[in-house]
C-alpha cells in the first residue's frame, strides 16, 4: 500500500463581480485553499515543497485581489464553482500534485463554497 498526504495553502482575496441576472455590482471576501497529494517526502514529509508552490499561488493571487472578476479573461461568470475552476486551470499545470481546490466567501460559520477537483 502506498502512503499519500495531503497538505494545503491558503489564502484570501477581496475582489468585486456581476452575476446577471441576479446580482448587481457587490463584493466578497474570498477564502481559497490549494490542496495537495502525493507521495510523502522522505525527509520532509510533504507531498510538495509549499515554497515552491507559493510561487505559483502568489500570481494567482495578485490576478484576483482587487480586482473586478468579471474583467479577468476565462471569469466574464465568475460564480464560486468558475472561480475555483478558473484557479485550478492555471496551477494544474504547474503544481503535479494538485488535488482540489476550495473557495468560499462569507465568515466562519456563515460561509458558501465550492470544491473542485480537476
Amino acid at each position: 500500500m502506498t502512503t499519500t498526504v495531503e497538505t494545503f495553502t491558503e489564502f484570501t482575496f477581496e475582489a468585486a463581480h456581476e452575476l446577471k441576472p441576479h446580482e448587481g455590482l457587490h463584493g466578497h471576501s474570498f477564502k481559497v485553499r490549494i490542496h495537495l497529494t502525493g507521495e510523502p517526502d522522505p525527509t520532509f514529509g510533504w507531498p510538495a515543497n509549499l515554497y515552491e508552490v507559493e510561487k505559483h499561488v502568489s500570481v494567482v493571487r495578485k490576478r484576483l485581489d482587487h480586482s473586478f472578476l468579471n474583467e479577468i479573461e476565462g471569469l466574464s461568470v465568475p460564480s464560486l464553482e468558475n472561480v475555483a475552476g478558473w484557479i485550478w486551470k492555471e496551477l494544474e499545470s504547474k503544481v503535479s500534485t494538485l488535488s482540489h481546490v476550495v473557495v468560499s466567501r462569507g465568515v466562519d460559520g456563515q460561509a458558501e463554497g465550492c470544491i473542485y477537483r480537476g
